[in-house]
């Protein structure tokens, strides 16, 4: 079972590589996307931290604000570097730089040889019940597609007309988060390229990230293979201040009985010893392991 990662990030360096060195080994490859609003010092660092690790490509860097279309730009970028890579991998999983592993890279491995075909995507139609449907303005499931939205930096602009979706195409939202097999990654690179119609589209739509591969996966050859999971554990219910809630040493419990397969999110300024118990008592790391990979930065 080989995997490759994208991993969308915007700050600790040092929190990153820590991720990267807990899931790498000779099987897996990984693509960073640092966010381009970071600061050059802290992007310089992470470069200088991984000038020694091999199978980690940086990406093309874009300016990444919340609800904005870069986000998804970013993604699509790992994926498209990914493909043209030629590296052999099973699966494809995207991560934030925030994530960590909660369960052992064997175990990650045998859950997804057991379950391989699977696509693990969150997704629900947009048009049916779902809980976006009670929400208010641009957040409303439908409001958040089929109206227009513009952004500059962090300003949103919204607008309540309607617009007429992409013809044949049923709207899906869910988490940004996913893990998919190579052949759908190789679907959604082509159908990227060959839609850009479809792309253009959302370039105006709000929160993109949370419903662009969704609604692809949604309705391609694939759907019927489709698990609505993420795979990811996260709080969204206790937020400290912001939601999800950032995970810290008291809820190991609830990690260690999770079935997810990873967890967000994580903040080593306000609690590094979380990470230090998912690895002692988790992962088995008396001490990090030397990662097997030397970098290389994707043109």
């Amino acid at each position: 079972m080989k995997i490759a990662y994208i991993i969308l990030a915007h700050k600790y360096p040092e929190q990153l590589v820590r991720l990267i060195r807990s899931i790498a080994d000779d099987s897996t490859s990984f693509f960073i996307h640092f966010d381009k609003r970071s600061s050059d010092e802290m992007y310089n660092d992470l470069v200088k931290q991984l000038s020694s690790m091999s199978n980690v490509h940086l990406l093309k860097r874009f300016s990444c604000f919340w609800g904005n279309f870069n986000i998804v730009a970013a993604t699509i970028e790992g994926i498209r570097q990914l493909v043209h890579s030629n590296i052999d991998f099973d699966y494809a999983i995207l991560l934030s730089g925030q994530d960590y592993l909660i369960k052992p890279i064997n175990q990650i491995k045998e859950f997804l040889e057991k379950h391989r075909g699977k696509e693990f995507i969150e997704t629900f139609s947009l048009a049916s019940q779902n809980k976006w449907t009670n929400q208010d303005g641009c957040y409303q499931a439908l409001n958040r597609i089929q109206h227009w939205h513009f952004s500059f930096r962090s300003k949103h602009l919204y607008i309540p007309i309607k617009r007429r979706f992409p013809k044949g195409l049923e709207p899906y939202g869910g988490s940004q988060w996913w893990c998919l097999s190579r052949d759908c990654i190789q679907y959604i690179n082509d159908f990227v390229v060959n839609n850009s119609g479809f792309v253009n589209y959302f370039k105006y739509v709000f929160i993109p990230d949370e419903t662009f591969f969704n609604t692809i996966v949604s309705n391609s050859p694939f759907k019927n293979y489709i698990v609505s999971d993420d795979l990811k554990y996260a709080d969204w219910e206790n937020p400290n201040p912001t939601p999800p809630a950032i995970i810290c040493k008291n809820d190991f419990h609830k990690l260690a009985n999770s079935p997810k397969l990873f967890a967000r999110k994580f903040d080593m300024n306000r609690d590094v010893e979380i990470l230090d118990l998912i690895d002692q008592k988790i992962l088995g790391f008396s001490t990090l392991i030397e990662p097997y990979i030397s970098y290389k930065k994707c043109s």
